[in-house]
């Protein structure tokens, strides 16, 4: 009874947790809300205040509060990327719930090999358990935000070439980024859509163009931006400036397509060794199901096969993690 307690107890403290951090992103989005209103009503209602130039700095940092810190730092903890949470394939909220389902399963899988050792299952369940669920949690979002990264960079030289084209047709800045938005694929043509927007309803493009690199967080991007404002703020040509930068895109992505290429016979053999455990067991479940039976029906056969499943997904997890090494 005291160990159920204790469990219960601890996925308890880890709901607890996880509602806190919902009732913060709620309140900060309640807080956005207003400060949105604010400002429109600001920009509706008549206003009087003489109005002055103010010269800007060409820099693609952004000034940030103590508040805002405060929340990207908590955000962080669990490796949400508020800037990126609406491009997630999913609702952020629900990937904690879903990595503490897998936490639990972990946990009652390493129940049955540690289950004569009374302190170190409770060193794992209480210590290590929410470790695993914030390293899952994070490998979750990471794998998100990796996924939308290589999309980007890979359409990102034809978008740069579609540019290009309609700079040299005469076509001007603004005007270009809008045919960007509207005739590249996702998820490019939302973010240049966004960008294309905010320079039609007044945005500096400098200004527009750093808050695109700091919400994609891409060096190529950060590049794209650098080249338009100094363009933008002393004049001269791009097309020279955003064709190399394709071009060394251009090669970067095929590098990285080469590297899977190589690295396929070594991806499809840990795909093998991955499948063929399972493939085994199933078949000798069928053939000789009072032999595979003593697996689940003996507390010795449940150890061995928490064991065996934990290590196996230890290994699974190392190989890919040695080949996503290779390939960056």
């Amino acid at each position: 009874m005291a160990e159920k307690l204790f469990i219960i107890l601890g996925i308890l403290l880890a709901l607890l947790v996880m509602s806190a951090i919902s009732v913060v992103f709620v309140i900060k989005e309640h807080d956005r809300d207003k400060k949105f209103k604010a400002r429109l009503q600001e920009a509706v209602a008549p206003s009087t205040r003489p109005t002055s130039a103010v010269d800007e700095e060409i820099s693609l940092t952004r000034t940030v509060s103590r508040r805002e810190q405060i929340m990207e730092r908590a955000a962080a903890l669990i490796g949400v990327d508020l800037q990126q949470s609406e491009t997630y394939p999913i609702k952020w909220w629900l990937v904690p719930f879903l990595t503490l389902g897998f936490d639990l399963g972990i946990l009652f899988l390493a129940s049955h090999p540690l289950g004569g050792y009374k302190a170190l299952l409770w060193f794992v369940e209480f210590v290590g358990g929410p470790l695993i669920w914030l390293l899952l949690t994070n490998i979750t979002f990471k794998w998100f935000s990796n996924r939308r990264n290589a999309s980007l960079l890979e359409q990102f030289p034809d978008a740069l070439a579609t540019v290009v084209r309609c700079v040299r047709a005469g076509i001007p800045m603004g005007e270009a980024l809008r045919t960007v938005g509207r005739d590249a694929q996702e998820p490019t043509k939302a973010e240049f859509s966004i960008l294309a927007d905010k320079v039609s309803i007044g945005i500096p493009l400098d200004v527009a163009l750093r808050e695109l690199s700091t919400r994609i967080k891409l060096t190529e991007y950060q590049f794209f931006a650098t080249a338009l404002t100094l363009q933008a703020r002393s004049g001269g040509g791009i097309t020279q400036t955003l064709e190399t930068l394709a071009e060394v895109i251009r090669k970067r992505v095929g590098l990285k397509a080469r590297g899977y290429a190589l690295t396929a016979e070594a991806r499809m053999s840990a795909m093998i060794l991955s499948v063929l455990p399972f493939v085994a067991g199933g078949a000798i479940f069928v053939m000789q199901r009072s032999y595979m039976s003593l697996l689940f029906d003996t507390p010795k056969g449940q150890a061995v096969l928490g064991a065996a499943i934990l290590l196996m997904g230890m290994g699974m997890g190392t190989i890919q993690f040695m080949i996503s090494n290779v390939l960056k």
